[in-house]
C-alpha cells in the first residue's frame, strides 16, 4: 500500500515538472510572433463524482443486485496540443470508491441430508490511484467545442476494507418469508493482496464539451465530460480462483466459483478547470503579446 502513495506522489512531481518546464521555457523575442494564440500545454484541476460497479462473468450464473453507489474523484492533469484539434494528456487521480452485492444462495448443504436457503451481502469501500493518458479529438474550432476521448488507464487499489454478511431465509417463497436475524454474521475483512488484484489496466472512453473564458490578456478552459472505463484483467486473485485464501472467516464469504470472473468498471463524470501555460510580455514594438 505505501508503494501505492509513493507512485501517486511521483506521478504528481512528474506532471508538476512537465509543467513547470514548459512554463519556465525562455520567452521569444518581442518582434517574434507565434502564429497562434493557442498554448500548447495545459495544466488543470478535475475532480467529480465516480461509480463503482463490478461485472461478474461465468461461474454458476449466480443472480445478484448491485446497487449504484458514488464517491468522489479528483487529481492534476497535463495536457498537450498536438494540433489544433487533437491533444495527449497525463492525468493522475485518487478516487474513493464502494459498490455491493447481495444475493440468495438457496438450498445450500449445513449437514447431512439438511439444507438452507442464505441471504448474503459483500460490501466494499476502497480508495484507488488511476492514471490514465487520454487521447482527446476536439471538434470545430470557438469558444465551445465538443470532443471525445480514449485512454488506456492503470489502476491500483492502496486501502480499503470488504464486508461480508450472511442471514438465514426462513419460509423461502412463501407468505411466511423472513430473516432470520439471530442466524446473522458479519466479518470485516481489510481489503489486501489476497482479496483483490493489487493492480490493474483497462480502457476509458468518454466524451464532453470544453467552454473557452476569454479576459484580457489571458484565457482559461472548462471542460464537461462523462467516461466509462472497463478493467481488462480479471480481480480475482490466484488464491481466490484456487480456493486458497486464507482470509476466508465464517461462511459469509462469497466464493469465486459463484460469481466467476470479476471485472473492475466505473462511470465517471468530471469537471476540470485548465490554465494555459502561456507568457505575456509587453514589447518595445507592439502592445501586450503572447508567447508559448
Amino acid at each position: 500500500m505505501k508503494k501505492a502513495h509513493i507512485l501517486f506522489l511521483l506521478v504528481l512531481t512528474l506532471i508538476g515538472n512537465t509543467a513547470m518546464a514548459q512554463f519556465n521555457k525562455p520567452l521569444k523575442p518581442a518582434y517574434s510572433r507565434v502564429s497562434s494564440s493557442e498554448a500548447r500545454y495545459n495544466i488543470g484541476l478535475t475532480g467529480g463524482l465516480t461509480m463503482t460497479y463490478w461485472l461478474h462473468f461465468g461461474g454458476t450464473e449466480t443472480k445478484y443486485n448491485q446497487p449504484f453507489n458514488f464517491g468522489p474523484t479528483g487529481g492534476l492533469v497535463v495536457e498537450r496540443m498536438l494540433n489544433a484539434n487533437n491533444s495527449i494528456s497525463l492525468e493522475g487521480l485518487y478516487a474513493m470508491r464502494n459498490t455491493q452485492l447481495n444475493y440468495e444462495v438457496l438450498n445450500f448443504p449445513v449437514a447431512i441430508n439438511e439444507n438452507k436457503d442464505f441471504y448474503r451481502q459483500y460490501d466494499v469501500d476502497y480508495q484507488e490511484v488511476d492514471i490514465q493518458v487520454p487521447f482527446t479529438h476536439y471538434f470545430s474550432l470557438g469558444n465551445i467545442r465538443p470532443y471525445v476521448f480514449v485512454a488506456p488507464r492503470f489502476s491500483l487499489p492502496i486501502a480499503g476494507r470488504m464486508i461480508w454478511q450472511k442471514m438465514e431465509i426462513l419460509n423461502y417463497g412463501t407468505e411466511e418469508q423472513q430473516y432470520n436475524e439471530a442466524s446473522a454474521t458479519i466479518d470485516t475483512v481489510t481489503m489486501s493482496a489476497h482479496n483483490l488484484r493489487q493492480w490493474n489496466v483497462g480502457v476509458v472512453l468518454g466524451a464532453g464539451v470544453l467552454f473557452k473564458i476569454n479576459f484580457s490578456n489571458y484565457y482559461l478552459l472548462l471542460k464537461v465530460d462523462a467516461s466509462a472505463h472497463g478493467a481488462v484483467i480479471n480481480s480475482f486473485t490466484k488464491e481466490e480462483i484456487n480456493g486458497e485464501s486464507t482470509n476466508v472467516i465464517g461462511a459469509g464469504y462469497i466464493d469465486p466459483y459463484l460469481l466467476g470472473k470479476r471485472f473492475n468498471t466505473d462511470a465517471t463524470v468530471k469537471v476540470t478547470l485548465m490554465f494555459p501555460l502561456k507568457k505575456q510580455l509587453k514589447g518595445a514594438c507592439m502592445n501586450w503579446g503572447e508567447y508559448d
